[in-house]
Protein backbone atom coordinates (compact mmCIF):
# COMPACT_ATOMS: atom_id res chain seq x y z
CA UNK A 1 0.00 0.00 0.00
CA UNK A 2 0.87 3.53 -0.69
CA UNK A 3 -0.43 6.64 1.19
CA UNK A 4 -0.44 10.03 -0.01
CA UNK A 5 -1.49 12.74 2.14
CA UNK A 6 -3.35 15.59 -0.11
CA UNK A 7 -5.85 18.70 0.65
CA UNK A 8 -9.58 17.54 0.42
CA UNK A 9 -9.60 19.60 -3.22
CA UNK A 10 -6.29 17.54 -4.16
CA UNK A 11 -8.40 14.29 -4.22
CA UNK A 12 -10.68 15.30 -7.02
CA UNK A 13 -8.50 14.24 -10.06
CA UNK A 14 -7.87 10.87 -7.92
CA UNK A 15 -11.96 10.05 -7.90
CA UNK A 16 -12.18 10.73 -11.49
CA UNK A 17 -9.35 8.29 -12.52
CA UNK A 18 -10.49 4.81 -13.84
CA UNK A 19 -10.28 1.31 -12.30
CA UNK A 20 -6.96 -0.40 -12.44
CA UNK A 21 -5.86 -3.57 -12.72
CA UNK A 22 -3.77 -5.40 -10.07
CA UNK A 23 -4.58 -2.53 -7.21
CA UNK A 24 -7.43 0.45 -6.50
CA UNK A 25 -7.02 3.34 -5.06
CA UNK A 26 -9.32 4.79 -2.51
CA UNK A 27 -9.49 7.77 -0.25
CA UNK A 28 -9.07 7.55 3.66
CA UNK A 29 -9.81 9.04 6.88
CA UNK A 30 -7.62 8.87 9.83
CA UNK A 31 -9.61 9.44 12.87
CA UNK A 32 -7.04 12.11 14.25
CA UNK A 33 -6.82 13.66 10.23
CA UNK A 34 -6.92 17.04 10.40
CA UNK A 35 -10.77 18.45 8.51
CA UNK A 36 -9.26 19.89 5.44
CA UNK A 37 -7.17 16.66 4.68
CA UNK A 38 -7.70 13.55 3.55
CA UNK A 39 -5.34 10.17 2.76
CA UNK A 40 -5.26 8.51 -1.20
CA UNK A 41 -4.77 5.15 -0.87
CA UNK A 42 -3.48 2.61 -3.53
CA UNK A 43 -3.49 -0.84 -2.34
CA UNK A 44 -2.34 -3.87 -4.15
CA UNK A 45 -5.89 -6.45 -4.61
CA UNK A 46 -4.01 -9.15 -6.85
CA UNK A 47 -1.09 -10.91 -6.11
CA UNK A 48 -0.30 -11.73 -9.72
CA UNK A 49 0.97 -7.75 -9.67
CA UNK A 50 2.89 -8.00 -6.44
CA UNK A 51 6.43 -6.85 -8.10
CA UNK A 52 5.51 -4.53 -10.45
CA UNK A 53 3.25 -2.49 -8.33
CA UNK A 54 5.82 -2.38 -6.21
CA UNK A 55 8.27 -0.99 -9.03
CA UNK A 56 4.74 1.53 -9.06
CA UNK A 57 4.74 2.79 -5.66
CA UNK A 58 8.81 3.68 -6.27
CA UNK A 59 8.32 5.49 -9.19
CA UNK A 60 5.06 7.63 -7.95
CA UNK A 61 7.26 7.90 -4.34
CA UNK A 62 10.31 9.40 -6.63
CA UNK A 63 7.98 12.06 -8.19
CA UNK A 64 6.26 13.00 -5.31
CA UNK A 65 9.51 13.21 -3.04
CA UNK A 66 11.16 16.25 -6.07
CA UNK A 67 7.85 18.48 -6.51
CA UNK A 68 6.95 20.62 -3.30
CA UNK A 69 3.77 22.32 -4.51
CA UNK A 70 0.99 19.87 -3.64
CA UNK A 71 -1.17 20.72 -6.64
CA UNK A 72 1.69 19.85 -9.10
CA UNK A 73 2.08 16.78 -7.11
CA UNK A 74 -0.94 15.49 -7.30
CA UNK A 75 -1.10 16.58 -11.21
CA UNK A 76 2.22 14.44 -12.15
CA UNK A 77 1.23 11.42 -9.95
CA UNK A 78 -2.63 11.22 -11.93
CA UNK A 79 -0.81 11.47 -15.23
CA UNK A 80 1.80 8.84 -14.24
CA UNK A 81 -0.99 6.71 -12.87
CA UNK A 82 -2.29 6.88 -16.39
CA UNK A 83 0.47 5.89 -18.07
CA UNK A 84 0.52 2.73 -15.50
CA UNK A 85 -2.52 2.15 -16.64
CA UNK A 86 -1.73 1.83 -20.20
CA UNK A 87 1.83 0.20 -19.00
CA UNK A 88 -0.21 -2.67 -17.29
CA UNK A 89 -2.68 -3.03 -20.44
CA UNK A 90 -0.17 -3.46 -23.05
CA UNK A 91 2.03 -5.46 -20.90
CA UNK A 92 0.68 -7.16 -17.83
CA UNK A 93 2.24 -7.74 -15.22
CA UNK A 94 5.03 -10.56 -16.95
CA UNK A 95 7.28 -8.03 -18.58
CA UNK A 96 7.65 -8.26 -22.03
CA UNK A 97 7.22 -10.72 -24.61
CA UNK A 98 10.07 -12.44 -26.49
CA UNK A 99 9.11 -10.25 -29.57
CA UNK A 100 8.99 -7.30 -27.52
CA UNK A 101 11.96 -7.36 -26.57
CA UNK A 102 13.51 -8.33 -29.41
CA UNK A 103 11.93 -5.33 -31.14
CA UNK A 104 12.71 -2.83 -28.42
CA UNK A 105 16.58 -4.31 -28.55
CA UNK A 106 16.41 -3.16 -32.28
CA UNK A 107 15.18 -0.14 -31.58
CA UNK A 108 18.18 0.28 -29.23
CA UNK A 109 20.73 -0.78 -31.20
CA UNK A 110 19.60 2.01 -34.32
CA UNK A 111 19.56 4.63 -31.28
CA UNK A 112 23.11 3.47 -30.36
CA UNK A 113 24.98 2.87 -33.24
CA UNK A 114 23.51 4.85 -35.61
CA UNK A 115 21.52 7.99 -34.52
CA UNK A 116 23.87 8.69 -31.22
CA UNK A 117 26.81 8.00 -33.49
CA UNK A 118 25.68 10.36 -36.33
CA UNK A 119 23.66 13.09 -34.49
CA UNK A 120 23.37 15.12 -31.55
CA UNK A 121 22.61 12.60 -28.32
CA UNK A 122 20.05 14.97 -27.27
CA UNK A 123 18.47 15.08 -30.88
CA UNK A 124 18.95 11.61 -31.66
CA UNK A 125 16.74 10.57 -27.82
CA UNK A 126 14.19 12.47 -29.25
CA UNK A 127 14.02 10.86 -32.66
CA UNK A 128 13.00 8.01 -31.22
CA UNK A 129 9.12 7.35 -31.39
CA UNK A 130 8.30 3.95 -31.40
CA UNK A 131 7.14 4.11 -27.58
CA UNK A 132 4.94 6.64 -28.37
CA UNK A 133 3.26 4.81 -30.70
CA UNK A 134 3.84 6.61 -33.89
CA UNK A 135 3.72 5.72 -37.14
CA UNK A 136 7.54 5.22 -37.59
CA UNK A 137 10.23 4.53 -34.95
CA UNK A 138 12.54 7.35 -35.46
CA UNK A 139 11.03 10.32 -37.13
CA UNK A 140 14.02 13.11 -37.90
CA UNK A 141 13.42 16.41 -40.36
CA UNK A 142 10.89 14.86 -42.52
CA UNK A 143 12.30 11.63 -42.73
CA UNK A 144 10.87 8.40 -41.10
CA UNK A 145 12.95 5.28 -40.04
CA UNK A 146 10.76 1.41 -39.23
CA UNK A 147 13.16 -0.51 -37.45
CA UNK A 148 12.65 -4.42 -37.62
CA UNK A 149 14.28 -7.35 -35.88
CA UNK A 150 14.02 -11.19 -37.12
CA UNK A 151 15.49 -14.69 -35.85
CA UNK A 152 14.27 -16.63 -38.39
CA UNK A 153 17.29 -17.92 -40.24
CA UNK A 154 15.61 -18.56 -43.52
CA UNK A 155 12.40 -17.38 -45.58
CA UNK A 156 12.70 -14.05 -43.78
CA UNK A 157 9.68 -12.16 -43.02
CA UNK A 158 9.18 -8.42 -41.91
CA UNK A 159 5.96 -8.19 -40.25
CA UNK A 160 4.16 -4.92 -40.47
CA UNK A 161 1.11 -3.69 -38.07
CA UNK A 162 -0.40 -1.56 -39.88
CA UNK A 163 -1.32 0.79 -43.05
CA UNK A 164 0.69 3.59 -42.10
CA UNK A 165 4.21 2.16 -40.93
CA UNK A 166 5.39 1.70 -44.57
CA UNK A 167 3.12 4.69 -45.88
CA UNK A 168 5.76 7.83 -46.73
CA UNK A 169 3.11 10.27 -48.14
CA UNK A 170 3.54 12.94 -45.38
CA UNK A 171 7.71 12.19 -45.22
CA UNK A 172 10.28 13.76 -47.64
CA UNK A 173 12.06 10.04 -47.41
CA UNK A 174 11.41 6.45 -45.70
CA UNK A 175 13.81 4.07 -44.50
CA UNK A 176 13.37 0.30 -43.01
CA UNK A 177 16.28 -0.54 -40.93
CA UNK A 178 16.31 -4.36 -40.91
CA UNK A 179 18.39 -6.41 -37.93
CA UNK A 180 18.53 -10.10 -38.47
CA UNK A 181 19.41 -11.24 -34.88
CA UNK A 182 20.49 -14.65 -33.60
CA UNK A 183 19.28 -15.35 -30.21
CA UNK A 184 22.12 -17.41 -27.36
CA UNK A 185 21.12 -18.44 -24.09
CA UNK A 186 23.56 -16.23 -21.15
CA UNK A 187 25.74 -15.16 -24.29
CA UNK A 188 25.77 -12.06 -26.34
CA UNK A 189 23.99 -8.64 -25.70
CA UNK A 190 21.45 -8.66 -23.71
CA UNK A 191 18.27 -5.93 -23.77
CA UNK A 192 19.73 -4.70 -19.81
CA UNK A 193 23.16 -4.50 -21.38
CA UNK A 194 22.61 -1.92 -24.26
CA UNK A 195 20.13 0.12 -22.01
CA UNK A 196 23.12 0.41 -19.77
CA UNK A 197 25.51 1.30 -22.72
CA UNK A 198 22.79 4.31 -23.82
CA UNK A 199 22.89 5.02 -20.22
CA UNK A 200 26.28 5.87 -19.62
CA UNK A 201 26.10 7.50 -23.13
CA UNK A 202 23.70 9.94 -22.36
CA UNK A 203 25.69 10.59 -18.56
CA UNK A 204 28.58 11.16 -20.62
CA UNK A 205 27.12 13.87 -22.93
CA UNK A 206 24.75 15.56 -20.32
CA UNK A 207 22.02 14.07 -22.22
CA UNK A 208 18.13 14.00 -21.94
CA UNK A 209 18.28 11.34 -19.00
CA UNK A 210 14.42 11.72 -17.90
CA UNK A 211 13.37 11.78 -21.55
CA UNK A 212 14.89 8.40 -22.11
CA UNK A 213 14.08 6.70 -19.34
CA UNK A 214 10.16 7.75 -20.26
CA UNK A 215 10.43 6.17 -23.56
CA UNK A 216 11.99 2.99 -22.03
CA UNK A 217 8.59 3.30 -19.71
CA UNK A 218 6.47 3.65 -22.32
CA UNK A 219 7.98 1.14 -24.41
CA UNK A 220 7.52 -1.51 -21.33
CA UNK A 221 10.78 -1.88 -20.03
CA UNK A 222 10.88 -2.06 -16.38
CA UNK A 223 14.70 -2.83 -14.76
CA UNK A 224 12.16 -4.82 -12.30
CA UNK A 225 12.95 -7.81 -14.71
CA UNK A 226 16.28 -7.43 -15.66
CA UNK A 227 17.25 -11.05 -14.48
CA UNK A 228 14.51 -12.46 -17.02
CA UNK A 229 15.85 -10.24 -19.63
CA UNK A 230 19.39 -10.78 -18.84
CA UNK A 231 19.00 -14.64 -19.84
CA UNK A 232 18.68 -13.97 -23.51
CA UNK A 233 21.72 -12.47 -25.70
CA UNK A 234 21.45 -11.48 -29.48
CA UNK A 235 24.04 -11.23 -32.52
CA UNK A 236 24.00 -10.18 -35.23
CA UNK A 237 23.07 -12.32 -38.81
CA UNK A 238 23.02 -9.11 -40.83
CA UNK A 239 21.60 -5.63 -41.04
CA UNK A 240 19.86 -4.14 -44.04
CA UNK A 241 18.81 -1.04 -44.61
CA UNK A 242 15.98 -0.48 -47.37
CA UNK A 243 14.51 3.07 -49.32
CA UNK A 244 10.76 2.44 -49.57
CA UNK A 245 9.77 4.06 -52.35
CA UNK A 246 7.29 3.47 -55.34
CA UNK A 247 6.98 -0.25 -56.12
CA UNK A 248 7.95 -1.67 -52.70
CA UNK A 249 5.82 -4.40 -52.09
CA UNK A 250 3.74 -2.59 -49.06
CA UNK A 251 0.01 -1.72 -47.99
CA UNK A 252 -0.55 2.06 -47.20
CA UNK A 253 -4.06 3.98 -46.29
CA UNK A 254 -4.81 4.84 -50.38
CA UNK A 255 -5.04 1.61 -51.40
CA UNK A 256 -7.78 0.50 -48.72
CA UNK A 257 -11.22 1.17 -49.78
CA UNK A 258 -13.25 3.08 -47.35
CA UNK A 259 -14.33 1.27 -43.76
CA UNK A 260 -10.96 -0.94 -43.83
CA UNK A 261 -8.06 -0.06 -41.28
CA UNK A 262 -5.69 -1.81 -38.85
CA UNK A 263 -4.46 -3.59 -41.13
CA UNK A 264 -1.70 -6.27 -40.24
CA UNK A 265 1.02 -8.26 -43.18
CA UNK A 266 3.96 -9.52 -43.75
CA UNK A 267 6.41 -8.95 -46.41
CA UNK A 268 8.64 -11.62 -47.91
CA UNK A 269 12.27 -10.19 -47.60
CA UNK A 270 13.25 -11.26 -51.27
CA UNK A 271 10.81 -9.50 -52.95
CA UNK A 272 12.67 -5.96 -51.01
CA UNK A 273 16.30 -6.36 -52.23
CA UNK A 274 16.02 -4.26 -55.40
CA UNK A 275 15.05 -1.54 -52.44
CA UNK A 276 18.65 -2.17 -50.65
CA UNK A 277 20.96 0.77 -50.36
CA UNK A 278 24.22 1.05 -48.77
CA UNK A 279 24.65 1.72 -45.68
CA UNK A 280 27.18 4.72 -46.05
CA UNK A 281 24.36 6.14 -48.36
CA UNK A 282 21.97 6.03 -45.49
CA UNK A 283 24.76 7.96 -43.17
CA UNK A 284 25.19 10.12 -46.08
CA UNK A 285 21.43 11.39 -45.49
CA UNK A 286 21.80 11.66 -41.45
CA UNK A 287 25.32 13.61 -41.69
CA UNK A 288 23.21 15.76 -44.26
CA UNK A 289 20.58 16.87 -41.27
CA UNK A 290 23.31 17.14 -38.76
CA UNK A 291 24.69 19.84 -40.66
CA UNK A 292 21.50 21.46 -41.81
CA UNK A 293 22.58 21.13 -45.48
Amino acid sequence: MLLFRVNKIEAIPFEQLPDFRGFEISALKFPDEKPDTIIISLGLNDQLYSDIFSALCEDLFMIASREPDQQNMVRYIKERLLQWKQFLEVNGSQGLSPEAQRGLYGELRFLRDILIKHLNITEAVRCWQGPLRKNQDFQIAGIGIEVKTSIAKQHQKIHISNELQLDDSNLDDLYLYFISLAETSNLGETLPEIIDSIRKMIDLNNGPVSEFEDLLFNAGYLDKYRNKYNKTGYHDRDIIIFYIEKGFPRIVENDLKSGIGDVHYSIDLSACMGYRIKKMNFIRELEWIKNGS
